[in-house]
């Protein structure tokens, strides 16, 4: 029994031992253990002390609303700098990491190394090595909760932290405007020619319809040709604005064929109307208007001249306010399409560092240097040991370690 005894406690006599020998040796190299301690915090404040400030500013901005239908085909074929852009961007991305990709690309980042002349700031040769200080200084984030897209730029100087930041919102502007060329910017282009076109039209017509009064000394028709002027005007001017927009509709619209088919059954129709006024509106089944317009070839030769004039005129007018009218709309479609980015939040320079942690340093240099005084603490203390107990294995110990030192 007393054996058994005897068997149960030793591990644990053993354990105190050797919980009592661990202290032991730490009390003994205390003082080693307590200088490599105070060094290592001396040398973490005076490195922590000695690193250059730098400081970070943040801009962010709101994720667009959704992708721009033509922008990956735009990026494509916008060639240069963008060119590389469409395949690594496109691909089931959503619209937040295609802003994302855009910021991170070469065609950004030249455009800041030039605006701030990083090569030299950080004190670089080589371009490629420039790209990497600068992608190691940025950090491009997105909330994926909110989307909303964040860029911090670290620099030395606070100020160019905050117009770096900015400037990246400034270069992926340019670039959305550059490649997001959309079809009402097209439409209002067209129309805008179409639309001088027709002003400089209305104003020959109008010239030339004064000069005929002043030489004939004619102002006026009968009211039944002016009438029928004034009708045969405003549907002419009606088929004009409709052929302009049919024009518009195959060059920028080639998935809406049932609205080309209803624009020209509606040509066909106001062709047919304009005929019959012409001829002096005769009545063609019991539907149609009792309303009578003379017909043109009954008004006298002058009379005739004038009522040409003044429906040339009469129409350029109509056709000048369509036009006006297709033309503004085209304004509007145009803003609408163009995608701008939404800025929450500008950059400030910051008022405090962003690094170094100077506390985080020296507490991390404390615990490690910590740790390895206790090593070394410990592997004195088996060196000792061993020198009294095994002279002849510290030989072998202290000569190995002399020749791994040369």
């Amino acid at each position: 029994m007393d054996d058994v005894s005897r068997l149960e406690q030793t591990p644990y006599e053993e354990d105190e031992i050797n919980l009592l020998d661990l202290f032991l040796v730490l009390l003994r190299r205390k003082w080693l253990i307590f200088w490599i301690v105070l060094l290592a915090i001396a040398s973490s404040v005076t490195i922590s002390l000695l690193l250059p400030l730098k400081y970070t500013a943040t801009s962010r901005i709101l994720p667009p609303q959704e992708t721009s239908p033509g922008l990956s085909g735009l990026l494509s074929q916008s060639g240069g700098a963008f060119s590389g852009l469409a395949g690594s961007l496109l691909g089931g991305t959503s619209s937040a990491d295609l802003y994302v990709g855009i910021l991170e690309s070469r065609s950004v980042a030249d455009s800041l190394i030039r605006e701030f002349n990083l090569k030299e700031v950080y004190e670089q040769d080589y371009l490629e090595d420039t790209y990497k200080k600068l992608s190691d200084n940025t950090n491009i984030d997105v909330s994926r909760k909110t989307q909303v897209i964040s860029v911090s730029v670290e620099d030395r100087d606070p100020k160019r932290a905050a117009d770096m930041a900015n400037a990246y919102l400034e270069a992926l502007d340019h670039i959305n405007r550059t490649v997001n060329v959309s079809e009402g910017h097209r439409k209002r282009v067209f129309l805008e020619k179409r639309l001088k076109k027709v002003k400089d039209d209305l104003m020959k017509a109008e010239s030339a319809l004064e000069t005929f009064q002043q030489k004939y000394g004619l102002v006026s028709i009968s009211d039944q040709a002016k009438a029928a002027i004034e009708g045969a005007a405003k549907i002419k001017g009606d088929i004009i604005a409709a052929q302009t927009e049919l024009e518009v509709l195959k060059k920028f619209g080639t998935e809406k064929q049932n609205e080309a088919v209803m624009l020209k059954a509606k040509i066909a129709g106001l062709k047919e109307q304009l005929a019959r006024i012409e001829k002096g509106n005769p009545p063609t089944n019991k539907n149609d208007s009792d309303e009578f317009f003379i017909p043109f070839n009954q008004i006298p030769e002058l009379g005739m001249k004038l009522a040409r004039l003044m429906r040339e005129a009469k129409i350029q007018e109509e056709v000048f306010k369509l036009i006006t009218t297709q033309y503004e709309m085209a304004k509007i479609e145009e803003a609408k399409d163009m995608d701008t980015i939404q800025v929450l939040d500008r950059a400030v320079p910051p008022d405090k560092k962003s690094s170094p942690k100077r506390a985080l340093i020296v507490i991390l240099s404390t615990i490690v240097a910590f740790f390895l005084a206790v090593f070394l603490a410990f592997f004195l203390e088996y060196m000792d040991r061993v020198k009294t107990e095994d002279p002849e294995r510290y030989q072998q110990v202290s000569q190995a370690m002399r020749l791994r030192k040369r």
